[in-house]
Formats: structure tokens, sequence, C-alpha cells
């Protein structure tokens, strides 16, 4: 009777005996997704994926006149303050750190700048000034020349909303010579001067329906099309623009003109 119990125990033990489970691997998330879209002839095309695991995927295509070239970078990134570090300095020519500001990453190498447009972003990273809502504007850094006495600046959300203000006043003054204000896209780059009194160089150009997103990227130079290429500079000490400029358009230096409200 005692062999029988226990060969009946036994026999319980083993059928209830559970299956090892599996154990679930975390998946990744995506924290951070930036896109470098332009190019009208030659079509350029970056895109940053950055996840909670540290690992990231850089994608690049470019297409010229039929022929297309796509590379794949892939490593480990960190953030440290304002900036995002990779392991890789070979993506886009501009090396492995991009410092977030203004809703960008921008890339600053010794040879080249690059920028890419954030469109998600889940980490600690934050952006003084957000440029969505103003889809015409972009703010650039200041990268001063050799024996330049000027030297870079960043605006607050009040002081670019001021900008806009002082370039709108600049419109409603140069009515006889300029288009509407939303016939242009605004490239401003704040800066102070030698006496620490803050400036922003403004470059207005007319919209191209070709490659719309480029002047989000780098700042375009004056082209000879008239109108619809200016530049002029804002002072914030003494309200007013000077050296204002229309491309290919000659007596049209300002040499200085008070804004008043």
């Amino acid at each position: 009777m005692r062999i029988q119990v226990s060969w009946v125990v036994l026999l319980l033990c083993f059928g209830c005996k559970e299956s090892p489970k599996e154990v679930a691997v975390p998946q990744k998330k995506l924290l951070l997704l930036a896109r470098h879209e332009s190019g009208n002839i030659v079509e350029y095309r970056h895109e940053l994926k950055w996840y909670s695991d540290s690992t990231f995927e850089y994608n690049s295509k470019a297409k010229d006149h039929g022929h297309t070239k796509y590379e794949k970078f892939e490593g480990k990134a960190y953030i440290q303050s304002d900036t995002l570090y990779f392991s890789r300095k070979d993506m886009n020519g501009a090396g492995g750190k991009a410092i977030f500001k203004n809703g960008m990453l921008e890339f600053v190498g010794e040879a080249q700048n690059f920028r890419l447009d954030v469109l998600q972003n889940n980490t600690v990273l934050r952006s003084v000034v957000d440029l969505h809502p103003f889809p015409d504007y972009a703010l650039f850094t200041y990268f001063p020349q050799k024996r330049d006495r000027n030297t870079p600046y960043d605006l607050s959300t009040e002081e670019f909303h001021y900008v806009r203000e002082l370039i709108q006043c600049v419109f409603d003054e140069q009515k006889e010579v300029l288009k509407p204000s939303n016939d242009y896209v605004k490239q401003c780059i704040p800066y102070r001067n030698r006496k620490g009194d803050i400036e922003v160089r403004v470059y207005l150009h007319c919209k191209n329906a070709l490659d719309p997103s480029a002047f989000r990227y780098q700042p375009l130079i004056l082209r000879d099309v008239g109108n619809c290429s200016v530049t002029f500079v804002l002072s914030f000490k003494t309200n007013y623009y000077v050296d204002f400029k229309v491309a290919n358009v000659t007596e049209t230096f300002v040499e200085k003109k008070s804004i008043v409200y």
C-alpha cells in the first residue's frame, strides 16, 4: 500500500511540473527622431533614430541625376547637458556630436556643419525656442571668423518674438521695395557685437517651391534675383535696422533707420 501511494505522489509531482517560462526581452523605444530633407537637382535625405538602449541608426541617401547612394551607420550615443555624443564621427562630415538648439540637432565639425530637424523628442533635451509654430523662420548659430570681435548669442523665446516684431516693422517701412512678408522665408543669426550689444543678421529669401525646406539647414547667400533676396541687421539696443540690401539693386543701403512703434 505504501509503495502504491509513493508512485501516485511521484506521478502527481511530475504531472504538475510547469515548463520554464520564456523571459520577455524588453523592447527598445524610440526616443529621438530627426531628419534632413533638401535639394532640387541633388536630393539629400538624412534620418537619425536614437533608442532607449542607447543605440542609434543613421541613414543617408543622396540622389543625383538618377544615381542614388545609400549609407547606414549604427552605434551608440549618450546625452550630456544639451549635447548628444555619438560613437561614430563619419555620418555626415560634421563630426560625432550634435547640440540640440532651436528644434534642430546641430552637428558642428571642423570642416563643416550639418543640421537635422527634430521631429520627435522623448529625451531630456529641451529647446529654448520652438520654431515649429513658425515654419517660415530659421535660427542659426553665429560662427566668428578670424579677427571677428562678434560673439555667438542664443535668443530667448521673448527675444525671438521681439525679432519677429522688428522684422514686421521693416516690411511695413520697406513696402515699396519688399514683397509681402508671407512670400519670404526668414533666416536669423543672433550675436553680440564688440560692444556687447545684441544684434541679429536677417536674410529674406523668396520661398522655393522646388526645395521648400533648404533654408532651415544652412544660411543662404544673397542671390542676384532682386527683391527675392534681401538682408539687414536688427539692433536690440537702439531699436533700428542697418545695412539694408536688396540683391542686384543699387542705392538700397540704409545707413541707419529707427523703428518707431
